[in-house]
């Protein structure tokens, strides 16, 4: 149980960061996708089902407040966190560059995926133009924050191991 409260305040903390102060730290108009980090992070920590679990959750909360079409971003997280699952089986704790590279990567496809899906569907057809100024920014400045925050997370979930929690939310 102090598992899913610690997932569910965290997903709360970085959903704020990400909509309030980080939209005041724009880079060149590009804020960082916080949301991603938890979703990729805590799949690749703790697994498919609860990475599917967080990215549902983090998306129902973007979409709840921002999205024109509900469900969209609670799919698209849900994948990530899924997808990044996978990474699991293979995960080293002390190794950086595997995190950073499915981070990266779940930040690229979060761009392409929302590019297709909202921009394309509206007869916008010019994806390099959004690859080049939209997802690769966001993809530098997600990856720079991803760094620190990754820390934050994998020792807030080797904590809640050592004090002796439940093994999973599900």
């Amino acid at each position: 149980m102090k598992r899913f409260f610690s997932y569910a305040l965290l997903i709360l903390v970085f959903f704020l960061l990400q909509t309030g102060v980080f939209s005041y730290l724009r880079l060149g108009g590009i804020a960082p996708n916080l949301l991603v980090i938890c979703t990729a992070s805590i799949g690749m920590i703790r697994g498919k089902t609860e990475g599917c679990l967080v990215g549902f959750f983090s998306g129902i909360l973007y979409d709840a407040i921002y999205a024109s079409y509900f469900g969209l971003y609670a799919l698209i997280l849900c994948l990530i966190g899924y997808i990044a699952g996978y990474v699991n089986r293979i995960f080293y704790e002390e190794d950086m560059t595997l995190p950073l590279v499915v981070i990266g990567a779940a930040d690229a496809f979060y761009g392409i995926v929302v590019y297709l899906l909202t921009f394309l569907t509206r007869g916008r057809m010019d994806f390099l133009f959004y690859f080049l100024h939209i997802i690769l920014p966001e993809m530098i400045y997600t990856l720079i924050l991803a760094v620190l925050l990754y820390r934050l997370i994998f020792y807030i979930d080797r904590k809640l191991i050592n004090k002796g929690s439940d093994d999973a939310i599900v």
